[in-house]
């Protein structure tokens, strides 16, 4: 048998959760392919739409749940094969609702792959394939109809008292006499039925019976045409009933549960109703002081409340997630900077701007060069108006001062606003004026 890598689930199989869960329908798991194809060392297998080369494919067989995970079963021949081949990929296929589209749902590879001959010697493998699948996800697996049953899964089948429900809900359950000639009949799966018993009395050659008529009670299992009276029919009935009731598996005898799980409370439903009142409303609760809720696993996707432990292992997860950032990186790569909001204008090196869009939270990168006069406060308006607020401006004189002595003592400052700069220069020895390069941040 092949030795497999964990199979992976590709980026559609993840999509096809998410949308089963948004619109509430079925995910439905269709069929496993196997092939012989050779997968390239830095190859994604969470990118694959299929097998590199698919040989053969076969349908499911049988299906597990244990809370996320989900096994399926199949079973693959070589009867169709006509050339050997080493079983190196599989995969499996799966379909959101009846009519959706199938696509690759996961895919492993065995870099230790065994071989399956040509069909002139057969060969048969049954293969148990364990899938991560959200437990709110409903699952409908296509069964191969033309696949046959283990022995084992037979007996696994007949041990379990759920097997046969279908017909275990047709049965009669009990029987409840609601007057004198009406029934209420309750069947396996607690439905009900009202049934109306009319016993017609033949008092010598008279044509009707508008009054009692008395016949004597017949022997028990008399089939015959004879007037059954009242007592007859009843003692028949609770008879039949009988017999079903014992003739059950004692896992289906459940009157005596119901009964001890009510603790034998005439008054259960108001004991309820009175619990019910003492806990919080479903419909928006109010909540005091600091509530505290279960934290949910990692795989975790429905409508369970979070605890703050769940949200910040969830970013961490997030961010420190190979396949997360390689998604995010393969989305800003198909897109060009503009579409972010990218703008930029470096066409006068002494007023520039860059507007990194709403990419970097809206952040605007400007800067130039002037020339400021001596004794003077001099006002730059900026290339574009900040939106919000500019951070303090970074600024750098030009060294030697112009047309001044370079070893000038001089006093500078620099404020900023939204739509311009703001650079004073006083000397203390010297006069002329200065060159200065600024770079101004904001948002």
């Amino acid at each position: 048998m092949s030795q497999y890598d964990p199979i992976v689930p590709t980026i559609r199989g993840r999509a096809m959760i998410t949308q089963a869960l948004a619109e509430e329908k079925a995910l439905y798991f269709t069929r496993v392919e196997w092939g012989d194809g050779v997968k390239q060392q830095d190859a994604q297998q969470e990118s694959f739409t299929g097998l590199i080369h698919k040989v053969i494919e076969s349908g499911v067989t049988k299906k597990r749940r244990e809370e996320d995970t989900l096994y399926l079963t199949t079973v693959y021949d070589n009867s169709k094969i006509k050339t050997g081949f080493y079983v190196r990929e599989l995969g499996v296929y799966a379909k959101v609702g009846q009519n959706g589209q199938e696509y690759l749902f996961a895919y492993t590879y065995a870099s230790n792959a065994s071989y399956t001959p040509a069909s002139s010697q057969y060969n048969e493998k049954r293969v148990t394939i364990a899938l991560g699948v959200d437990a709110q996800v409903n699952v409908i697996v296509k069964f191969n109809s033309q696949q046959y049953a283990t022995r084992e899964e037979l007996e696994d089948h007949d041990a379990d008292t759920s097997s046969h429900e279908v017909i275990f809900n047709n049965f009669v359950k009990n029987v409840t006499r609601v007057n004198d000639a009406t029934f209420q009949i309750t069947k396996g799966d607690n439905t009900s039925t009202t049934i109306t018993i009319d016993n017609v009395a033949h008092a010598g050659s008279a044509t009707s019976a508008t009054n009692a008529t008395y016949t004597t009670t017949a022997s028990s299992g008399d089939n015959s045409t004879r007037i059954a009276s009242t007592a007859y029919v009843f003692r028949e009935i609770a008879s039949a009933v009988a017999k079903l009731i014992n003739s059950a598996p004692g896992t289906l005898d459940t009157l005596d549960k119901l009964a001890a799980a009510l603790a034998d409370d005439p008054n259960f439903a108001t004991t309820i109703t009175n619990l019910l009142a003492l806990k919080a409303p479903l419909s928006s609760p109010t909540f005091t002081g600091t509530p505290r809720v279960p934290t949910a696993s990692s795989s975790s996707n429905d409508t369970q409340a979070a605890s703050t432990s769940f949200v910040k292992s969830a970013l961490l997860s997030f961010l420190t997630d190979r396949n997360f950032i390689k998604g995010v990186m393969d989305a800003i790569g198909s897109e060009t900077l503009s579409q972010f909001g990218v703008k930029y204008n470096f066409d006068n090196p002494n007023a520039w701007s860059i507007s990194l869009g709403r990419l970097f939270g809206g952040l605007i990168i400007q800067g130039g060069w002037n020339i400021i006069p001596e004794r003077q406060v001099k006002t730059i308006p900026f290339p574009i108006n900040f939106t919000n607020k500019a951070f303090k401006p970074l600024i750098a004189w030009d060294d030697p001062a112009q047309g001044a002595n370079p070893s000038w003592q001089f006093v500078a400052g620099a404020t900023a606003d939204t739509t311009s700069l703001q650079i004073g220069l006083h000397t203390q020895n010297g006069e002329g004026e200065r060159g200065v390069n600024w770079l101004v941040a904001g948002i």
